[in-house]
């Protein structure tokens, strides 16, 4: 169970940079999907910074329960902008399939 900033922080990291990793690796065997992978590179990218002060900007003791609260809430709100950025990607690479582009 996450309790920590830095754990939150890796956490957070870790989904974040999937996606953007994903999205690049796409990018570079589908270069005509260029503007709309770069969206979903760029709206990663600053959903990653945004959580990061989000995880560091608190009015929290380090150790306290709402402290604790704050991290879980980050990290499963991370975990699930992280899916609904993959699932967009999933679907330029289906449709990608489709096109045979």
């Amino acid at each position: 169970m996450i309790q920590r900033r830095t754990e939150v922080r890796h956490v957070v990291h870790s989904l974040m940079n999937e996606v953007i990793e994903q999205g690049f690796q796409h990018l570079v065997h589908h270069p005509q999907q260029s503007d709309e992978l770069n969206k979903l590179v760029i709206q990663a990218s600053e959903e990653l910074q945004q959580q990061l002060t989000e995880i560091d900007n608190h009015p929290y003791r380090e150790e306290s329960n709402a402290a604790k609260v704050h991290f879980r809430t980050i990290a499963a709100k991370a975990e699930q902008r992280s899916l609904e950025l993959l699932a967009w990607l999933q679907r330029i690479q289906r449709r990608d399939e489709w096109t045979g582009a």
